[in-house]
């Protein structure tokens, strides 16, 4: 849950100044509901028009477009204003605004690609807050260089307004200067930097323009980053980096997060990065990464607009940051943090957070299973004591046995789920991502055949000869416990702090099988009643499935959306399935000791009856997902399908094609093809794999995740043309500027065979422009990155602040030496692929430059189903021979 957003305008009913949401969204609103809209928008459509059009509500403020510096100027102008009212306020803290133009390089990994990356003339705005300087002793500073950085980007991604990422984060920050710049400062040690970056969705260069360069980047000591990947729900604490900006986090009136989430972002199973690396990378920083995550569907869509925005989902976020950051500046010792993942921490619901270090966590869970191991052995005793004809080597062997089985039942658990999803996705079959607008769907498609994968290996097991329980029910409960406690010993072991998961199920099993064992279960006289109590089932299932309950949310909600962005050669429904699988066994644990209960003629009724319901569950997704708009179709207008189009113009080959691609693993794309190939009167040409990749090299290495079709769409423009094309080629009715390259400084050391030049690239009307070359590259100018030691294939992606339209690339090569006599000449060339996204006239403002008077991306918007929503992008490409 959410709080209820704070019904104040920035003041408390004390009149301390404080958080409002109110402030917030006000912010937000501004920042993507009116810059983002243009007066020749407005003017053509009605408010429900441009707000359900992907195509003409595209962007806010992608880097190098008029929205981007129009918002930098609203920013700018609002810090002013809070600087200004501030002064005058007794105690009021010290308040210091740089505006700082970035222009460096960097390498960024991501997606197992190496993406050289350079950027000229990025924006950061940077605010300090600083305790007042001491007239008496004003040289004393001391406070200023202990500085808490608070980071939000303010630039938007293709196709996205951006409202929540991040217009959330700047909004909040913004919020904070405006409460913090009005408190008295008397008392407070550290100062906080807000870093308002322009350029994280280019891959982060305006928080690295920030760490590597400004004045006072020596001085920032931790790190607090806010991003957005949902528009509802809590924020998550989902990456931390030392126990005690954790601690910090603890301070939060309303936490939620958990080391879980830590180790799984750390393996790169979630596709996705934030600032926090730029300042661990370049900066050594210790800090804690946050960020709203539920309903994700929306992320990077022209859907992530105000009116989609949570109530009360700002108010969690601002009034955790305001509580981080303020103790950070009052209470904290910023000096001599050191990065460590030595460290667990959880909370119970969002009420409890709960942290200690790895060393006391490996302590308790040894202990636990030490404990569960005594316990094991007194019953093992008992058992024994109460028939001393069996042997104690049979009564070990029948526990070893059943604690098999448990561990089996969740293998079966999450693998026959798997069955399922590899029915729905055969062609016969062809219901991909049925679960995928409603998550329960996953529970309901999958869940039936997880509980028959955990039933059935525990009525397998009672077939199997060897000792037995004299009460498989008993047995099996007490080997609950034993399987959670071998998992826990063999987790710890491992070092992964995710391992408390075990541990807690471990002794919350412990406890209740004691409890049982001493208090809740018949009398021993009655041995013909149950030996597992009513009560330990009622305890243990309502316990578990209460701090479960939460993981499962938490996991459902980033996983489920997340899939629609994975990938079209991600297996989602299996890995939906495993996920659903694990959740069944996790919640319905006790279970698989209860069954045993009503003995094996009963278990297999159960299990046929799972069976049936998983048939009509089927055969109601396969009636139901046939025709769109049925209820186990995949998508709707709040839940669509992502779809990338793109106009691509050859400059080189004359070509001008469009080009189709999915980011998912649904083949539902087949429906938007049809319709195009008949409006288009062209068969598309199948795109996809290594083949692709240079098609979409503008958004380079995210092509990798893309498999579409293309359509040569010259002939359909030649017959709608509405002026004369008298030349052969269509491109010379468009009229330029167009991108160039050009090469200067060119020399040639012939002892060395290594030819060195500058590349000029110049691309007035375009932002992210990229050069695509191979070859044996021995120096560059990309910043603290060498070149690779053999010749290999380069991308190299750039991006300028408002009002540059060029930048340098160095070079020096090595010229194979079949070739260098060609050098020594000056005939020896290099081949460069040059690609450039179209800026104000396209991207920003979705106005199309005519192609003989036709217009064809708009035609293509008019085809689009209400179930995709759209990144539009019109690039040109030209080959240049150097």
């Amino acid at each position: 849950m959410v709080p209820l957003p704070a019904n104040h305008n920035g003041f408390n009913t004390e009149g301390v100044s404080d958080f409002s949401e109110r402030n917030a969204v006000s912010i937000i609103s501004h920042l993507s509901d009116t810059i983002g809209y243009s007066k020749y928008l407005l003017d053509k459509c009605n408010t429900r028009q441009c707000s359900s059009s992907p195509f003409q509500n595209n962007l806010l403020g992608i880097v190098g477009t008029l929205e981007e510096k129009q918002t930098f100027d609203f920013i700018q102008d609002a810090i002013a204003q809070y600087k200004k009212e501030s002064q005058g306020i007794l105690g009021s803290p010290e308040f210091d605004i740089w505006v700082q133009h970035g222009t460096s390089s960097h390498r960024f990994d991501i997606m197992d690609k190496m993406v050289l990356k350079a950027y000229t003339n990025v924006t950061n705005i940077i605010v300090r807050l600083s305790c007042p300087i001491d007239p008496q002793n004003p040289e004393n500073r001391a406070c200023q260089e202990n500085a808490v950085l608070l980071n939000a980007h303010f630039d938007t991604t293709l196709g996205s307004p951006g409202a929540t990422d991040d217009g959330s984060g700047v909004a909040v920050m913004m919020d904070i200067i405006r409460v913090l710049s009005k408190r008295s400062w008397d008392g407070y040690k550290n100062s906080i930097v807000f870093l308002f970056n322009g350029a994280e969705e280019s891959l982060q260069d305006a928080s690295h323009a920030f760490i590597t360069m400004h004045d006072i980047k020596d001085s920032i000591r931790s790190v607090v980053n806010i991003d957005a990947c949902g528009t509802s729900g809590r924020e998550i604490l989902f990456q931390a980096n030392s126990r005690e900006m954790v601690e910090a986090y603890k301070q939060a009136p309303y936490p939620h997060g958990t080391v879980m989430a830590n180790d799984v972002f750390r393996t790169g199973l979630i596709l996705s990065d934030t600032d926090f690396r730029q300042f661990v990378q370049y900066g050594n920083l210790t800090g804690i990464d946050m960020a709203i995550y539920k309903n994700s569907y929306l992320y990077h869509t022209h859907l992530d607009v105000t009116q989609h925005l949570q109530p009360g989902a700002i108010q969690h976020l601002g009034a955790n940051t305001l509580a981080i950051v303020n103790y950070l500046a009052q209470n904290a010792t910023l000096t001599g943090i050191q990065p460590s993942s030595e460290v667990v921490f959880f909370d119970i619901q969002g009420v409890f957070f709960v942290v200690y270090s790895w060393a006391t966590a490996y302590v308790i869970q040894m202990a636990t299973v030490a404990l569960a191991t005594a316990y094991f052995a007194f019953i093992v005793a008992k058992t024994h004591g109460s028939s001393p004809y069996r042997p104690v080597s049979n009564i070990v062997l029948s526990y070893a046995k059943s604690t098999l089985s448990v561990f089996l039942s969740m293998v079966g658990a999450m693998l026959l789920p798997i069955t399922v999803s590899l029915l729905l996705t055969q062609s016969s079959f062809n219901r991909h991502m049925a679960w995928f607008k409603h998550e329960w769907y996953g529970a309901l498609i999958f869940g039936p055949m997880g509980l028959v994968g955990s039933y059935t290996v525990q009525y397998l097991f009672t077939l199997l000869p060897g000792p037995a329980h004299f009460d498989m029910e008993y047995g099996t409960f007490n080997s609950l416990m034993l399987c959670f406690a071998a998992g826990t010993a063999a987790t710890t072991q491992t070092g992964v702090a995710s391992s408390y998961v075990f541990w807690l199920y471990c002794s919350i099993l412990f406890a209740v099988c004691v409890l049982n064992e001493f208090g809740l279960r018949p009398a021993a006289s009655k041995i013909y009643l149950p030996q597992v109590g009513t009560l330990a089932y009622v305890v243990s299932g309502f316990v578990l499935s209460f701090l479960y309950s939460d993981y499962a949310y938490a996991l459902v909600d980033i996983f489920v959306p997340l899939t629609g962005r994975m990938g079209v050669d991600t297996p989602v429904d299996l890995i939906v399935a495993l996920i659903y699988g694990m959740i069944v066994y996790m919640v319905s644990l006790p279970t698989v000791a209860h069954i045993h209960r009503f003995g094996n003629t009963v278990m297999k009724k159960v299990i046929v009856m799972l069976l049936l319901g998983q048939t009509a569950v089927l055969v109601a997704v396969y009636v139901g997902g046939g025709q769109h708009g049925g209820w186990a179709f995949p998508y709707d207008e709040l839940h669509p399908k992502r779809l990338f189009i793109q106009q691509l113009k050859n400059l080189t080959s004359g070509e001008i094609t469009v080009g189709i691609a999915q980011a998912d693993h649904g083949p539902y794309i087949q429906t938007v093809v049809d319709a195009l190939e008949r409006e288009l009167q062209v068969v598309p040409e199948v795109r996809e794999g290594a083949s692709n990749m240079n098609d979409w090299d503008s958004i380079y290495p995210f092509s990798a995740f893309l498999g579409g079709y293309r359509f040569n769409v010259e002939p359909y423009i030649r017959k709608h043309a509405t002026q004369e094309l008298a030349s052969a080629s269509l491109l010379d009715t468009l009229k330029g500027p167009f991108p160039e390259i050009k090469i200067y400084n060119d020399s040639y050391d012939a002892a060395l065979g290594i030819r060195s030049f500058s590349l000029v690239c110049l691309s007035p009307t375009y932002t992210w422009t990229v050069i695509a070359f191979d070859g044996l590259v021995v120096n560059w100018s990309i910043q603290d990155e060498q070149p690779l030691r053999t010749s290999s294939h380069y991308v190299v992606r750039h991006v300028s602040g408002f009002g540059n339209d060029g930048w340098t690339l160095d070079l020096s090569v090595k010229v194979p030496e079949s070739e260098r006599e060609q050098a020594a000449r000056g005939e020896w060339k290099m081949q460069f692929e040059f690609t450039a996204l179209e800026k104000e006239g396209f991207a920003a403002r979705g106005e199309e430059r005519l192609v003989g008077g036709v217009g064809i991306m708009g035609i293509i918007q008019k085809l689009l189903p209400v179930w995709t929503t759209t990144t539009w992008l019109s690039s040109v490409v030209k080959i240049w021979n150097l």
